[in-house]
């Protein structure tokens, strides 16, 4: 197979040969991070736990605009237990890392043999429906090229330069260089201060 980009060689390996065994995996970032797979076995990668979702949950296909346009992505966990409820209303930050991952399982579907991020974005929006006992949750994400339509308010100032870079004194005298009037070629120059 040709074309792929950026593939591990194990994964492109496994991609060539006869039988496949896929996966999908869903990762947000919240307070209680979210690692979830498609299928029925929850397997362990880099590190984390990612938990099966089986028929209880869904990932949409993830789309790609030809005119460069963003593309949002959606995931739905089914028959959650509604006493979850709160706790997932509370931790849905937008905004928060929101990644799905493509990847391909040996014969026993616990190993993973490769694993490749296919979509990154941001937490856009989430819904929660209320089925009595069970409850079903919707997360949305947004692509980062949604920002390059976006204005970008910066404020040059001291304050907007310390949450960004702590300690740095560049902008320390930037309200006070507005008052300072600048003295174009005179005959005579009075001191400004």
């Amino acid at each position: 197979m040709s074309g792929l980009r950026d593939l591990d060689p194990a994964l492109q390996e496994e991609i060539e040969k006869p039988e496949l065994r896929p996966f999908l995996g869903l990762h947000i970032d919240l307070p209680d991070p979210v690692f979830a797979v498609t299928g029925n076995a929850t397997i362990a990668y880099g590190g984390e736990t990612w938990t099966a979702i089986g028929g209880l949950g869904q990932i949409d296909t993830v789309g790609e605009g030809t005119d460069g346009s963003a593309v949002g992505v959606k995931a739905t966990l089914f028959q959650i237990p509604s006493e979850f409820r709160d706790d997932i209303a509370e931790q849905a930050v937008r905004g928060c890392l929101y990644e799905l991952f493509v990847g391909a399982l040996d014969a026993t579907y616990r190993e993973v043999i490769g694993f490749k991020n296919i979509w990154k974005g941001r937490l856009d929006s989430y819904e929660i429906v209320d089925a009595g006992e069970t409850i079903t949750v919707t997360a949305g994400g947004e692509s980062r090229m949604r920002d390059q339509r976006r204005p970008a308010i910066r404020r040059f100032t001291d304050w907007w330069q310390q949450r960004k870079y702590p300690g740095d004194k560049a902008f320390q005298y930037v309200s006070r260089m507005v008052e300072v009037p600048i003295m174009w070629a005179k005959a005579r120059q009075d001191p400004v201060l």
